[in-house]
């Protein structure tokens, strides 16, 4: 069991909001992600149903993040190619899709496009601010940093969880995810990633 996790997929489905990755990763599977259990993640994928076209394009995405979590550069990239058109197709139809745009960033990602993920995200994370939406808001934010992280911008990705953790963020950003989620393995040695892990998560603003 992830140290921090007592109630594992309860509290990922709980706290995680569109704009982050674990929302486009069923909770079932992320919890095998975060235990870096990527062969399990995967057979629970193929186990996956989807009766409608959003379904298949939603698991595809899925397979695209959870690809790109696991270093399968290139396997990513060909279920990247593959959801490229879908994806740009829906967010053409529904340009204000938080979770379209979250898909077609790790999209871009895996198709090694950083700068189309980077300008994505900041559209949804925008589209859905802390200022505009306390509840949803920081799991957008949330969702940026793990894209700045992975896209060549770990200054910024850094900046925003100290932000995070600062706030009451609703469990969204926590030093017990940072410690084991493998979305941040690309800055996690980084001298300032560790200082964060050793440093005191707020409860409220005014601390």
């Amino acid at each position: 069991a992830l140290n921090g996790f007592p109630q594992g997929i309860t509290l990922i489905d709980s706290v995680v909001e569109r704009g982050d990755v674990a929302h486009i990763i069923n909770a079932r599977v992320y919890l095998d992600v975060m235990e870096r259990r990527f062969t399990d993640a995967f057979q629970a994928l193929e186990k996956e149903v989807a009766d409608s076209d959003r379904g298949r394009l939603q698991q595809l995405a899925e397979l695209v993040a959870v690809r790109v979590l696991a270093g399968q550069t290139e396997a990513a990239k060909s279920a990247g190619e593959e959801a490229l058109p879908l994806l740009e197709a829906r967010l053409r139809e529904r340009p204000d899709d938080i979770s379209a745009m979250t898909e077609l960033s790790w999209v871009y990602l895996a198709l090694g496009r950083n700068t189309d993920a980077l300008r994505l995200s900041r559209q949804a994370a925008d589209t859905l601010s802390i200022e505009k939406d306390a509840l949803t808001g920081p799991s957008s934010q949330n969702g940026l940093a793990q894209i700045e992280a992975r896209a060549g911008a770990p200054e910024e990705a850094i900046k925003r969880l100290r932000r995070l953790l600062s706030i009451p963020a609703g469990g969204v950003t926590s030093i017990a995810r940072l410690k084991v989620d493998p979305v941040w393995d690309p800055i996690r040695n980084r001298p300032d990633f560790q200082q964060l892990l050793s440093g005191p998560e707020q409860i409220g603003p005014n601390k």
